[in-house]
């Protein structure tokens, strides 16, 4: 069997850096705006304090960037370290770095909330710009920014341990613009009015989002006919599908923004989709990883049929509190840093002292006004753990159902993984896929899983069949852009290109 044109490469195996994983501080969004009262202070949490009238964004494209008034006015009442003072005032933003656009978004005809967003144009398209597709890229959490896969992951820029930027090989962006959004609202740089309006299930984000992006849209003439990727990873196994169904769904209810017919697919990298089936899989995944032995394996059994019983009856907090524990159990068992990645030393985009530089780099208020983000002093947190508790109820529901409504729609699927999470890994993805509702789930599990190769070393392996693509990624972990950067490049590149150009199959 031939292996399709979308998973040949012939980049070279590149070199793998370890680095770490993002820290979490608390987030309190405060009254809602129209309230008279003055917010109060909470030690250890952000305190927003609401600033002007956000409905008057501009959408003008003026220096490559879409000019902004200030939205919201933060202050952070948690110490900071001197040298993470002085990174703020020294780091640069080089020019030739400065996203497309960046700035704020709406989420609806009505809300002062705004999700912040950077753009980057595609830098070397195949074809002309009309035609050059666009991809929304989201990272999960939820809470987690996707600035983290702007710019550590997979932008056209890296930042470095010593907060400084150089350019990505492995970058998304040379076939498509791309375009990160700061979701759901409160994370990262995107800002609530009210905590009313931070979203608690997927529809929620899926409509803010599909707002959003239809908005976005409406800016550039130019984009209005470009095809759109949706993409994202870890939690965005929900974003992405919850998406893409309901714009699919709602064509017809958001007449504003009619974005349906520009959908030419979604990837999901490490997602947690169907917790139901994945956390079945703990266990057995730890066990065979060397990281738990037979016992301690029995125990983790019986606590994940526990976490099952307790979505079985619609207890969702519980479930995701036990899923949690469960998870942090391993990990102080095994010893390990994080079952993300059971190679790492360190978690994600740390120091190794356990300092978070990607936080580091976007606290510099050099980099803030690059990037147009308004207050000038809204501190940046990698992964927000208020978002997670809000969205808590949301986290052991399954996302299942709307990966297979968006099948049957025929839209290209894309689902990978890095062979080293353990966490949200092959296994447990594979598992849940078994079990989906599709008309050609039995076509699909029949046909071969081929090894992919680059340069004649191993890259991982792979299965296609209609408009279902399943990648593992050899050598890579939760985050496959940062292990494996010009496989996965290779990888999104040219399964975009076959999405676009279908094979009879």
């Amino acid at each position: 069997m031939q292996m399709p044109m979308y998973l040949q490469s012939t980049y070279a195996l590149p070199c793998l850096i370890s680095l770490g994983k993002a820290s979490s501080l608390a987030l309190l969004v405060t009254q809602h705006p129209r309230s008279h009262q003055q917010p109060h202070r909470l030690c250890n949490k952000k305190l927003l304090r609401y600033r002007g009238d956000a409905r008057n964004v501009s959408t003008n494209w003026h220096g490559g960037c879409v000019r902004h008034p200030r939205v919201l006015h933060a202050m952070d009442c948690r110490a900071k370290s001197r040298e993470a003072e002085q990174v703020k005032e020294e780091v640069g933003f080089p020019d030739e770095a400065v996203p497309s656009a960046s700035g704020y978004l709406p989420v609806s005809d009505s809300s002062k909330s705004r999700l912040f967003y950077v753009y980057y144009e595609a830098t070397n398209a195949s074809t002309s710009l009309e035609d050059t597709p666009l991809m929304l890229w989201l990272n999960g959490g939820p809470g987690c920014s996707s600035l983290i896969g702007c710019f550590y992951e997979l932008g056209p820029w890296r930042v470095q341990e010593n907060c400084t930027l150089q350019p990505n090989p492995g970058a998304w962006n040379r076939r498509c613009g791309i375009l990160f959004i700061d979701n759901p609202l409160g994370t990262g740089f995107s800002v609530a009015s009210s905590d009313i309006d931070i979203p608690r299930d997927q529809q929620t984000v899926a409509t803010h989002l599909q707002y959003s992006l239809g908005y976005f849209l409406s800016i550039n003439p130019n984009f209005k006919k470009r095809r759109i990727f949706l993409a994202g990873e870890s939690y965005a196994g929900k974003y992405v599908p919850a998406l893409a169904y309901y714009m699919l769904e709602n064509k017809q209810s958001q007449p504003k923004f009619n974005i349906a017919s520009q959908l030419a697919g979604i990837a999901v990298g490490n997602g947690l989709t169907h917790p139901r089936t994945q956390v079945q899989l703990h266990a057995d995944v730890s066990y065979n990883f060397g990281l738990l032995d037979k016992e301690q394996s029995l125990t983790t059994h019986e606590i994940a049929s526990q976490i099952i019983n307790l979505v079985d009856s619609n207890e969702w907090l519980q479930a995701s509190e036990r899923r949690n524990k469960l998870c942090s159990w391993i990990e102080e068992t095994s010893g390990i840093a994080t079952l993300l990645d059971v190679r790492r030393s360190s978690r994600y985009h740390h120091l190794r002292d356990g300092r978070d530089y990607l936080a580091m780099f976007l606290n510099s208020s050099s980099v803030k006004e690059t990037l147009k983000v308004h207050p000038s002093d809204l501190d940046f947190v990698s992964c927000r753990q208020s978002i997670r508790s809000l969205m808590a109820e949301d986290t052991m529901k399954s996302a299942k159902w709307m990966v297979e409504a968006v099948l049957k729609r025929g839209i290209p699927v894309l689902l990978y993984q890095g062979q080293f999470d353990a966490k949200d890994g092959v296994a447990g993805s594979e598992a849940w896929m078994r079990a989906l509702d599709w008309e050609h789930s039995k076509l699909f599990w029949t046909s071969n899983r081929e090894i992919w190769k680059v340069n004649g070393k191993l890259a991982g392996y792979w299965r296609h069949c209609k408009n279902l693509t399943h990648v593992v990624n050899a050598g890579a972990g939760h985050q496959v852009p940062v292990d494996q950067p010009l496989h996965a490049q290779s990888m999104i590149e040219m399964w975009m290109d076959s999405s676009l150009k279908p094979s009879p199959l």
